[in-house]
């Protein structure tokens, strides 16, 4: 693991068509394990790395956004549908998925978030701190938002 402040951070989606750079380091980063992020990936968790929302500049193509909920938008590639971001526009929080990075491995996840949601049998093996969704603002499981009326 490499630290994100001594490197530029930039990334994109598979096909190339949107790119992105950080032009801060990073504020947080985090595996989400809420359902949410799991419908939207199609996968069992998500690493993703945050920004305040000033630091991250499309740098070719343009994203679409699907608000998920009430406060957070989720941006992706029309033409590939790669999962890019998720923002937090009442937070100034922008939140890029790792995998999307031309580094992945240059932000090592903080915590865990969201594990009430946590696919049973399925356990990363660390000792990073696992928080609840209550306990997390800005991040209502998928369960919670259809409870809710918002997905």
């Amino acid at each position: 693991m490499t630290d994100d402040k001594t490197m530029p951070m930039a990334g994109g989606c598979l096909c190339g068509a949107v790119r992105y750079e950080a032009g801060d380091p990073s504020i947080d980063s985090c595996y989400c394990h809420c359902d949410m992020c799991k419908r939207w990936t199609g996968a069992p968790v998500v690493s993703a790395v945050g920004f305040r929302t000033a630091a991250i500049g499309i740098t070719r193509g343009q994203p679409k956004y699907f608000q998920s909920s009430t406060s957070v938008n989720r941006g992706f590639c029309a033409n590939c549908g790669s999962s890019l971001f998720v923002r937090y526009p009442n937070h100034d929080e922008f939140w890029v998925m790792a995998g999307t990075l031309d580094n992945p491995g240059s932000v090592a996840p903080r915590r865990h978030i969201c594990i009430e949601s946590q696919l049973p049998g399925f356990e990363i093996a660390d000792d990073l701190p696992r928080i609840p969704s209550e306990e997390e603002p800005g991040t209502p499981s998928y369960d919670e938002a259809v409870k809710q009326g918002e997905a």
